[in-house]
Parts: structure tokens; sequence; C-alpha cells
């Protein structure tokens, strides 16, 4: 089977999967914490990196900087996020969460678990290893090719 064979058969259950998961998380996280989809996007990408930047943060979600500022905004009204200038270069903003903010995304991250929950458990122990093993070395290679060079 070719390379595109492949892909073409990952493709569909791939797609029925993610949207699954999006679908369940989405009306699980934002019912439980007042917060909209974005902003729980938001939340879990600067969770992430622990510390980062505005336009690194807007490259991560997709979404153009001054929606990111916006939600930003949002966020430390809320008292889930802090805003600070680099001391290295004063337009360099950096965002990170707060207690109250790591708190909200452990919260959110019910329900990807549950989802996540609900995936393996059609399957064999061998098989949620291989699936782990395999997610994880996916992700990690996704991760990398976003950071710049």
């Amino acid at each position: 089977m070719s390379a595109e064979e492949k892909a073409r058969r990952l493709a569909v259950p791939l797609q029925t999967v993610m949207e699954e998961a999006q679908s369940v998380d989405k009306k699980r996280a934002a019912a439980r914490e007042d917060l909209s989809w974005q902003e729980i996007r938001v939340l879990r990408a600067v969770e992430r990196r622990d510390c980062c930047v505005m336009s690194g943060l807007a490259d991560a979600i997709c979404l153009s900087l001054s929606s990111v500022t916006g939600l930003i905004d949002r966020l430390v009204a809320k008292k889930l996020v802090k805003r600070d200038r680099s001391t290295e270069d004063r337009r360099v903003v950096q965002v990170e969460l707060t207690e109250q903010g790591r708190a909200a995304h452990e919260k959110t991250m019910e329900g990807p678990v549950e989802t996540a929950r609900e995936l393996l458990r059609g399957l064999t122990a061998e098989e949620q290893e291989t699936l782990l093993a395999l997610m994880s070395k996916i992700s990690k290679r996704l991760e990398s090719e976003k950071k710049p060079a």
C-alpha cells in the first residue's frame, strides 16, 4: 500500500475521532468554566508553553494577533492569565497562567481525559500502549516542526 493510500485510509477515522473529541470537549469545558472555546484553547496553549509571547501564542492556535489580544484581555479580566512586558524587549508581551488559571485549565482537561478514557476502553492493554507511543511520537514531531529554526 502506498503512502498516499495509507494517508487516505487514516484521514477518515482520524477526522471522526477529532470531531467527536472536539465536540464533547467543547460542550463539557465551556459549560463548566463559563469560558468560550477560544479562551479554553488559549489556556491550553499557554499551559503547554508555561510562559509564552503573544505572537507565538497566536501562531500556536492559528488566530490573528488582534484576536488573541482580545482573548487575553478577557482572560486577564477573569484573573486566569497575567500579561507582562519582557524586561529585555518592551515590545514583547509575555503571557502566563495564574494559579486560578492553572485550576481552570485542570477543570477544562476533564472533558478530553474522559474522551480519551472512552477511546482507550475498546482497546487491549497492548493496543493502548501502542496507541499512546505512536500518538506521543506524532505529537513530538508536530511540536518540533512548529518551533522556529
